[in-house]
């Protein structure tokens, strides 16, 4: 089944989140070996990576205060927040080096301005899918978010990188 794009869904739909997101499975476009890939992580070393795509949830509890959690999301409304969270870890016995993770913004997201964050990391934003990177730009506009590691990931260890994003 081809991603949905804005042309051919209904308006107020609310879509499957594996093709929306940029998640690899069965809802994207058929012929995925001339997209770019959804996250590319680079070091020295052996790295794995894993996309978590959730919402943070809030439940009052009966003593009044209120608790909130991240939760994976399964289906969004349009203007609802959604956070990325990117789990890179050092699968290697040696330290990783030169450690650069760059997630492609999903179709139908807007990136929230200042929300990028990771462990000693400076976040860059590109524009023009990729070619050139700086570090802010006009909401909205961003094709890709990424992150330089400015210290090596030790064996076994796992670096969080975070952003937020608005489902349109």
């Amino acid at each position: 089944m081809p991603v949905p794009t804005p042309a051919t869904r209904p308006f107020g739909a609310i879509l499957a989140l594996s093709a929306v997101l940029g998640l690899p499975g069965p809802l994207l476009a058929a012929d995925s070996s001339t997209e770019a890939p959804a996250v590319a992580t680079t070091g020295s070393g052996p790295l794995e990576t894993e996309i978590l795509v959730e919402v943070l949830e809030s439940e009052q509890r009966a003593n009044g205060s209120e608790e909130k959690r991240f939760v994976e999301a399964r289906r969004l409304e349009a203007g609802e927040d959604i956070y990325y969270t990117i789990r890179v870890r050092n699968a290697g016995k040696e330290p990783v080096t030169d450690v650069v993770v760059t997630k492609r913004m999903p179709f139908g997201v807007d990136y929230v301005t200042g929300s990028a964050t990771g462990p000693d990391c400076d976040v860059e934003l590109s524009a023009d899918n990729g070619v050139t990177y700086s570090p802010g730009g006009k909401p909205g506009e961003y094709t890709h978010v990424r992150w330089i590691c400015q210290r090596p990931l030790a064996p076994g260890a796992t670096a969080l990188l975070r952003f937020r994003a608005i489902f349109r």
